[in-house]
């Protein structure tokens, strides 16, 4: 088949955008013909890649339904499937790792700016009624909130497995050895608790509710992975720091991939993700079958793993830092070698590895399977 792929920005390369490149890649080894658009050079990712220049809208939200129309009109004819990552109207199928835009939640102030009622829009014109969009997801919990919202949108839905990387599975960085050698090169200390984060979004990743925490946990230190400490939406980050007076104590490792990332996970004690909000969250499933503890809010999608696995910490909401505080604590300390033993367990789960797949699986598909997925 001919196949068109749409994402609006391709770095930084979060988890949407790995999904993007990761499918293209499988669909291309299967024997497709792909198209990538994006608004950003190809770089050296070796797929056949045709950027889409989005000009006179400085605004991300601006920029995305321009990107969105020019996408549609490049990409109308000629193509057997025309696949998105952003909402996307008229397209084949979408594929979503954002959360649902169009809460009841939202403020009246906040719904009358151009901002949300472009991405209300843009979601509606995929989730509405009267569209033929087929829409997959990447986890039950987001998914949920699409479906109350748009019930329309339920028969076009389904869930992907996760999409861990096979060459994620490295549970035996943690031996003692190997896991002691790691800590000393990321200047952890004798007796520390190494506390790690990973995101790209402090604010919606609650970075700053970490740092709170770590601030009253004087025995432990926080490694920063993901988040560059050149970028803007680092400056208030910064600040905190200060404020908090815990700079000998917070460490940015900048992005990493392959085995810097790995070896990072060996070396932390336990995984902060208290988000505020998060469709999904591979990070928290990395962890896991890592060995590394996780300490993660029920809003994330993929809380649900750590409660399946028992490797960590869920904590309900509302959040409460003092609960968070204390579950960090004892996730890296007493209950770190049990938690650990039973994320690597759970990672022999084949399952956990073929998201990729099922996706390539339902591209090809004409009809899609029936919907088994507990919605």
């Amino acid at each position: 088949m001919r196949i068109a792929i749409g994402i609006h920005h391709l770095r930084p390369r979060g988890g949407q955008e790995d999904h993007c490149i990761r499918i293209a890649e499988a669909l291309i080894g299967r024997g497709h013909d792909v198209t990538l658009y994006s608004s950003d050079d190809a770089g050296d990712l070796r797929i056949p890649t045709i950027k889409v220049p989005v000009r006179g809208s400085r605004a991300n939200h601006a920029s995305a339904e321009r990107f969105a129309e020019e996408f549609r009109s490049r990409a109308g004819s000629g193509y057997d499937r025309r696949i998105a990552f952003q909402p996307t109207p008229g397209v084949d199928i979408l594929f979503i790792g954002a959360d649902l835009r169009n809460r009841e939640d939202v403020g009246l102030m906040k719904r009358l700016t151009p901002r949300y009622r472009t991405l209300v829009r843009l979601e509606a014109s995929c989730f509405g009624a009267g569209s033929k969009v087929r829409i997959a997801g990447f986890s039950t919990t987001q998914m949920r909130a699409f479906v109350e919202r748009y019930p329309d949108s339920r028969q076009r839905m389904a869930i992907l497995p996760p999409t861990l990387r096979r060459d994620r599975l490295r549970p035996e960085l943690r031996s003692a050895g190997t896991r002691a050698s790691l800590r000393r090169s990321f200047g952890i200390h004798d007796g520390e608790t190494a506390w790690l984060w990973i995101g790209l979004q402090p604010d919606i990743k609650g970075l700053d509710r970490v740092l709170r925490a770590l601030a009253e946990d004087k025995g432990s230190r926080l490694l920063i992975c993901g988040l560059l400490p050149e970028h803007h939406k680092a400056q208030r980050v910064h600040a905190q720091i200060r404020e908090l007076g815990i700079q000998d104590r917070v460490r940015f490792m900048g992005y990493l991939t392959g085995e810097e990332f790995l070896s990072v996970l060996a070396a932390a004690d336990v995984l902060a993700h208290p988000a505020r909000r998060e469709a999904s969250g591979s990070a928290i499933l990395e962890a896991i079958v890592s060995g590394l503890p996780v300490v993660a809010t029920d809003i994330c999608g993929f809380a649900s793993h750590v409660e399946k696995s028992g490797a960590g910490i869920v904590l309900p909401s509302p959040f409460e830092p003092k609960a968070f505080a204390h579950a960090l604590h004892i996730a890296g300390k007493e209950l770190r070698e049990d938690f650990s033993r039973r994320g690597i367990a759970y990672g022999a789960d084949p399952s956990l590895y073929s998201g990729v797949d099922v996706a390539c699986d339902l591209i090809e598909a004409e009809q899609w399977p029936p919907l088994r997925d507990g919605l």
